[in-house]
């Protein structure tokens, strides 16, 4: 049953996936706010944000930001994020659509900025995501992606014990490279029980044929 209920962190559905966002909703604020911060949104600003999940950091952006949209792959998070989002949605300042990073359903170059909280985890292709999230940032464009940390004696309740290793996000870290952005950096940053990496990266303005991710 505990695995069960863990997996609906991937995908949420059925009542199990309502529990599961009103959790990330009340556990993720003070995250969420960093990750604005490190976004640096502002006024003239487009932002998509990859899994919105219950739409706390949407609605955080959208007060911003000229315009908000994301795409997840939850149909019961869109539900919960449309209703905590609809007056921007009304007002067209917020949109949001069930997808996924490795389909984006918008045109090339539509975003200024770009951010996932804890839900790179889950793409099927971590490669195919970011040069998805390339080819809808503007140049120059910056991309904030947040990461669970795995931590060593992690309770069977503590999300941390599914969180990722410095070594994978060394290996995401050159990803981003390698799909096209630079000036890569790593910011590090305890909330309660969780440690928390965030990546930070600008569009470069052409891709470097120098690289290549290793086999």
């Amino acid at each position: 049953m505990l695995e069960r209920f863990f997996a609906q962190f991937a995908r949420p559905h059925g009542p199990l996936g309502h529990v599961a966002g009103w959790l990330m909703a009340r556990k993720n604020l003070a995250l969420n706010g960093w990750i604005a911060e490190l976004a640096d949104v502002g006024p003239g600003d487009r932002v998509i944000e990859v899994g919105f999940g219950p739409g706390l950091l949407v609605d955080r952006l959208a007060a911003r930001a000229e315009h908000v949209a994301g795409v997840d792959c939850s149909k019961a998070m869109l539900r919960q994020a449309r209703r905590r989002n609809r007056r921007a949605i009304r007002e067209g300042r917020v949109d949001l659509r069930f997808g996924s990073v490795g389909e984006l359903p918008f045109a090339d170059e539509s975003f200024t900025r770009a951010c996932s909280v804890n839900s790179l985890q889950f793409w099927p292709s971590v490669e195919d995501g970011l040069g998805e999230l390339r080819r809808v940032l503007a140049p120059d464009g910056r991309l904030v992606l947040a990461l669970r940390m795995h931590r060593e004696g992690a309770g069977r309740f503590d999300r941390s014990r599914f969180g990722m290793s410095e070594e994978r996000v060394g290996e995401i870290a050159w990803s981003l490279e390698c799909a096209g952005f630079e000036r890569v950096a790593v910011r590090w940053r305890d909330f309660g029980s969780e440690t928390i990496a965030a990546l930070r990266a600008h569009r470069a303005l052409e891709r470097s044929a120098s690289r290549s991710i290793p086999a």
